[in-house]
């Protein structure tokens, strides 16, 4: 039976004829400044993308399970692993956590052990657990000596060691990344030895998610995860390791943040690449996988408005799933600033649930296939990241090219973009520098360390929160407002209805996110009457809201009888008469290009609140 192709009659338009019809509508705008977006990855994503824009892509003929695997590594489905991470200070409470886990849908168990354990500690810890059937991860202090007591316990369990999969988690080079001391391998090496009794265990869990967590781009962290790859496994094939059973001991962790279609095609880009290294070691290609595990970025999370925090992973999951993870950790809403409860723990591990059981998500393979836009953004991180390897590569290697300090300032000159886009508001923090809910106060028992920022170290890294240095800065007002009068924001309405609307709202915003008592008005009638409700207020900062024009006229009248009361700002930049606002002595002007960061310090400083 032939088959009728749909859509025959319809006439295929080009991507000429899509531009000129886009141009005629934007009215002589600039295209490339409209429409064109500049990733902070250094390509520009184009407003529509057609069939012709995938040509030449060698990849998309693959198909999913098939070498070089950017399709994922299954053939068929999506059914990637649910994890949950359990930190272990008490055995026994752990065990009942991983019960209750497993019970309600976990099927990998991470645990984060404090100190040494010996055999009775891990049979408590795994009482009633089946190995088999859930993936079991460790980050222990004995790191070699585990493998001998999980062989041990599988024996007394009954367990098929066959059967069991999972991590003992070790990366030395972390060690270089996170304090800049030189790496020592023995441990590895040592650990190597003794996974052998575990065959579908790891030994090498790679942590690429501290670069994104540091502030770099998705390019930077693919590049420099393939760079810490390739250390390994130049070191473990010189100590006699073949290269199939090294790609077969090392898992990637990378960090999911809120760029949804990038970093869907960060984790298919880093497939490919990793298994054209692999490819280039001489393992036969249907042996290039890898296993990527998948966690929510921490650096976009926030303290204050945390019930947004439950978006962001959200979006972080979908794509870590889309994009292949083979196991994923979803933080709780509050895991950045609090030991979080039942209720934040249950809602993470719900999330990956109700993507499964309810959106399907676990049901095709690589659905983002074929889709014009992922496939050049995948296309185009496979280009950088490869061109940032080989240049990495090229210089000596990753370990000698961090102990030069060039992958820290990279990273730092990336990041550094990127909080000056949030102190911009040109990317959004929801509840932080865009719409903050003035009536949110944290409480004072809160840990300095919840608003770490970024260190100046020479060389190693620290991840941290693009949030931080605003949350740390509202943080002040609340600490300075339990034991004074929390500070007001005072909106000055008058005149034009839709222009003193909107820069009230832009104003209240802007100020909101120091904490600050917002005070709106429905507008005064006269001049007159403004004035004499703000001398009664007695507000610390009072906020000019009106158009451009009424500026003219009303600006400095407001200004000269305020200035010795409060703090007189004016919403706007006025071209016409900025500079003769700024001879009569006004000098706070809040608009769209101020730097929220900067000029809420300001602030600060006027009211005296350290």
């Amino acid at each position: 039976m032939e088959t009728e192709k749909l859509f025959n009659e319809f006439l295929s338009v080009s991507k000429e004829a899509w531009k000129e019809k886009i141009t005629a509508d934007l009215k002589g705008a600039d295209y490339e400044k409209k429409l064109v977006w500049q990733t902070a990855e250094g390509f520009a994503v184009q407003p529509v993308y057609m069939t012709e824009d995938t040509k030449g892509l060698e990849y998309l003929q693959s198909l999913p399970g098939n070498f070089p695997f950017i399709r994922g590594n299954r053939k068929s489905g999506n059914a990637w692993k649910v994890n949950q991470f359990i930190v272990v200070d008490d055995i026994e409470k752990a065990n009942r956590t991983a019960l209750s886990a497993v019970k309600n849908g976990a099927t990998s168990l991470a645990f984060d052990i404090k100190g040494k354990v010996d055999s009775n500690k891990i049979e408590v810890l795994l009482k009633s657990i089946d190995a088999e059937k859930t993936e079991l991860n460790f980050r222990v202090e004995n790191t070699v000596e585990l493998p001998s007591l999980l062989e041990k316990l599988a024996g007394k369990r009954s367990w098929n060691v066959a059967e069991m999969q999972g991590s003992v988690y070790c990366d030395p080079l972390s060690g270089l990344t996170l304090t800049g001391k030189r790496p020592d391998f023995s441990l590895a090496e040592n650990l190597f030895k003794e996974i052998e009794v575990l065959p579908g265990f790891h030994c090498l869990t790679l942590d690429a998610g501290v670069f994104h967590n540091s502030g770099a781009t998705a390019v930077t962290e693919i590049g420099l995860a393939l760079a810490t790859g390739n250390v390994y496994l130049q070191y473990f094939t010189e100590k006699g390791i073949d290269v199939a059973t090294l790609a077969r001991r090392i898992r990637f962790s990378f960090a999911t943040g809120s760029n949804y279609f990038m970093e869907i095609a960060k984790l298919r880009a880093f497939r490919y690449l990793w298994a054209k290294i692999l490819e280039a070691y001489g393992l036969k290609p249907e042996e290039a996988k890898t296993y990527i595990h998948a966690v929510s970025a921490s650096r976009n999370k926030t303290v204050y408005d945390p019930f947004v925090n439950m978006l962001r992973t959200t979006t972080e999951t979908m794509s870590a799933s889309l994009g292949g993870a083979d196991s994923i950790t979803v933080l709780p809403y509050d895991s950045i600033f609090e030991e979080s409860d039942d209720m934040a723990v249950r809602t993470a591990r719900n999330q990956q649930i109700i993507l499964k059981e309810e959106s399907f998500f676990d049901k095709v393979a690589d659905p983002a296939a074929g889709s014009y836009y992922i496939e050049n953004l995948t296309d185009n991180l496979i280009q950088k990241s490869w061109e940032l390897f080989l240049e990495i590569e090229e210089k000596g290697g990753y370990v000698a090219v961090f102990e030069s300090g060039e992958i820290s300032g990279r990273i730092r000159k990336e990041a550094s973009k990127n909080d000056l886009n949030v102190a911009l508001r040109k990317q959004t923090v929801l509840g932080v520098n865009q719409f903050p809910n003035p009536t949110e106060h944290l409480e004072d028992n809160l840990s300095n360390e919840v608003f770490y920022l970024q260190n100046n170290e020479p060389i190693s890294l620290k991840p941290y929160r693009a949030a931080s240095a605003l949350e740390a800065l509202r943080r002040k007002t609340d600490l300075f407002a339990m034991k004074n009068k929390r500070p007001q924001a005072w909106m000055f309405t008058y005149g034009d209805l839709s222009k003193r609307l909107a820069r009230a709202q832009f104003s209240g915003n802007f100020f909101a996110a120091a904490g600050y008592e917002i005070m709106n008005h429905n507008g005064f009638q006269t001049l007159e009457a403004g004035i004499e409700a703000a001398k009664k207020d007695k507000p610390e900062i009072v906020i000019l809201c009106s158009s451009d024009e009424a500026y003219e006229t009303m600006a400095l009248l407001v200004f000269e009888a305020l200035k010795d009361e409060c703090v007189v700002v004016l919403a706007g930049y006025p071209q016409n008469i900025i500079e003769n606002l700024k001879a009569a002595g006004m000098k706070h002007f809040v608009h769209v290009k101020s730097n929220i960061l900067e000029e809420l310090s300001k602030y600060q400083s006027l009211l005296g609140i350290q």
